[in-house]
């Protein structure tokens, strides 16, 4: 079996445009299956026999007619819980299991064995039971699948689904702090392999560092690009044999999200912390002052239409700031730039504002961000046959960064706020995905999606190339008896022109016929 997938992408840098040709893009599997075998105490398979898996949260229901050798499977399966499964077939007393939770690991198989009828019993008796069904968990390769339950249980300090992926033991996070020049983000390493090996998808969405600019590895700088009170599900796999799988050689981090039920549900929470509430020193150093870092965020889902319609939404906010350690002599910085000191800064900024307009800005003591994400999504059980899907994602993400201002270069370089650059993404992501099963045998996926991603480079003063007003670089050295220096004003030296802009569309379209003993796929 093969399967084509299309991605066309595009990517602008001014002056200069770039254009990445179509690639094959594989999207992974998001939804899930239960499928098993109805057979009589003896083990004999019982054809026909006619299965009615529910799903308790939505109480959208399929049923499935076995073939004749009691084999059964019910496809496109949303994925979680609980379940309840029903198995009745004629001279035979039914047997329901309830509270059976899916995976996004593979197809939760079921044994069921029912008892013939006798004069005590009618034939239409349902018997509950957990022990006479087996019930397996399958899986389509080495990896872990973490639920709701876990994800809600286990500690998570950036609210981030790299705190739960690394509970494999496959799985380390590499950071770089800033002070060795690396942007202070945790990066995923699968079995020692480098974060560029990795995909990360969402709902089947590729949500990869397409360009190749980010230390996440994903399409966002500073987190993932979705809130986490929105995610169901997520699964690391690091060799799955299932096709559908792809575009990786580290692992492939897969997240399902939430959608609404029959039951009112939601969340809201708060956190806080500043500098109180941190040391002063690191190893013998002094650390700067930060901002206060504040975080909050809410959800809410339930149904529009009873067992028809139903939403899902989350929004999470962060605000806080990260330390500026460096800065001109005399400025009360913990490392200090001694080839300026603070009193041939400011003559040299305001000689400069005074002869040719051109502000440096204020010195910076702490570099803020921000982080703002966005989710929606909309279910529409449109019969027992048909589901439709759509989501929304946004994320608005911006983090000061220093730019020309060192220590460790000769001469060493000072600078104003207007000289430090935003580093961060804007990106929103649209999706469609409607789920049919025709037959008992025959079941389709059609999934459309569209991101649009937005490279965040700006000086904070303005002034690139390609603004209406670009602004000139102005370096002036500083001389002195010992460490010479330079006050930089203006855009930093890698802020000339930057304007990166990359729009992807993915198209699928896939269909699972069920042969018995054998699973055909094409797509």
């Amino acid at each position: 079996m093969k399967k084509l997938f299309l991605l066309a992408s595009s990517a602008l840098v001014v002056p200069t445009i770039a254009v990445m040709a179509p690639v094959p893009a594989m999207a992974q599997q998001i939804t899930t299956s239960i499928q098993g075998q109805v057979t009589s105490e003896s083990g004999a398979p019982i054809g026909n026999a006619v299965v009615t898996v529910t799903d308790t949260r939505t109480g959208a229901s399929q049923q499935i007619t076995a073939n004749s050798e009691g084999l059964f499977s019910a496809q496109n399966l949303t994925t979680g819980g609980p379940y309840t499964i029903t198995a009745t077939a004629e001279g035979h007393q039914g047997q329901t299991v309830e509270q059976v939770f899916t995976s996004l690991q593979g197809a939760t198989e079921l044994t069921f064995s029912l008892s013939p009828v006798t004069a005590e019993v009618a034939a239409d008796t349902i018997v509950v039971t957990g022990t006479r069904a087996r019930v397996t968990q399958l899986e389509v390769g080495p990896g872990s699948s973490f639920g709701t339950e876990v994800l809600q249980n286990a500690p998570s300090f950036n609210r981030d689904v790299r705190d739960i992926i690394r509970l494999d033991p496959r799985v380390s996070l590499d950071r770089e702090d800033a002070s060795s020049g690396g942007s202070g983000v945790d990066r995923i390493s699968c079995l020692g392999g480098n974060d560029r090996g990795n995909s990360f998808t969402v709902d089947g969405i590729l949500q990869n560092d397409v360009y190749g600019l980010n230390d996440t590895g994903f399409s966002s700088r500073s987190s993932t690009p979705i809130p986490f009170d929105a995610v169901r599900e997520t699964q690391v796999q690091f060799a799955p044999f299932d096709v559908e799988y792809g575009q990786f050689t580290g692992c492939t981090i897969n997240v399902v999200t939430k959608g609404g039920t029959n039951r009112f549900h939601g969340g809201a929470f708060f956190e806080y912390s500043d500098d109180g509430l941190r040391g002063n020193h690191v190893k013998d150093l002094d650390v700067g002052a930060v901002d206060p870092d504040k975080r909050w965020g809410v959800s809410v889902g339930g149904p529009i239409i009873k067992d028809k319609l139903f939403f899902f939404g989350a929004y999470e906010w962060q605000k806080g700031g990260f330390a500026q350690d460096v800065g001109p002599a005399g400025a009360g910085y913990p490392n200090e730039i001694v080839g300026v000191p603070i009193e041939a800064f400011n003559e040299i900024t305001d000689t400069i504002r005074e002869l040719y307009g051109i502000d440096s800005g204020p010195l910076i003591t702490s570099r803020p961000f921000t982080n703002k994400r966005w989710f929606g999504r909309l279910d529409w059980q449109i019969t027992d046959d048909h589901r439709l899907e759509a989501t929304y994602q946004r994320l608005n993400e911006s983090t000061m960064q220093s730019d020309d201002n060192a220590t460790s270069t000769f001469p060493q370089n000072a600078v104003g706020s207007n000289t430090f650059y935003l580093s961060g993404t804007k990106s929103k992501y649209y999706s469609g995905r409607l789920y049919s099963n025709w037959t008992d045998n025959l079941s389709t996926e059609l999934r459309y999606s569209r991101s649009k991603i937005q490279d965040i480079q700006d000086p904070v003063g303005g002034g690139e190339a390609q603004d209406p007003d670009p602004i000139i670089r102005i370096i002036v050295g500083v001389d002195n008896p010992g460490i010479d220096g330079t006050v930089q004003v203006g855009p930093g030296f890698s802020r000339s022109a930057n304007d990166l802009r990359t729009t992807v569309d993915q198209y699928r379209a896939l269909a699972n016929y069920d042969a018995g003993n054998h699973r055909l796929k094409a797509g």
